[in-house]
């Protein structure tokens, strides 16, 4: 992650923030196709069962956290 030497103090933890939702975002965005993929094979499946299936592709595909260091 960066550092973000060039923002006051106050502001980095905010930024690293906006980084990881921005990933977050773009990770959420490119397994659309595996979300529509999904819905057109298994149209029977309840809303409920895709949506924690969704919720649980983004999270094997999402980097792990690292909370070392941080308060």
């Amino acid at each position: 992650m960066r550092p973000y030497y060039n923002l006051p103090a106050e502001q980095r933890r905010v930024q690293q923030l906006v980084t990881e939702f921005n990933a977050d975002e773009r990770l959420w965005r490119s397994l659309e196709r595996k979300r529509l993929l999904r819905r057109k094979l298994h149209a029977r499946l309840q809303a409920k069962y895709r949506k924690q299936l969704d919720l649980l592709d983004f999270a094997v595909a999402r980097a792990p956290q690292d909370c070392i260091g941080l308060f």
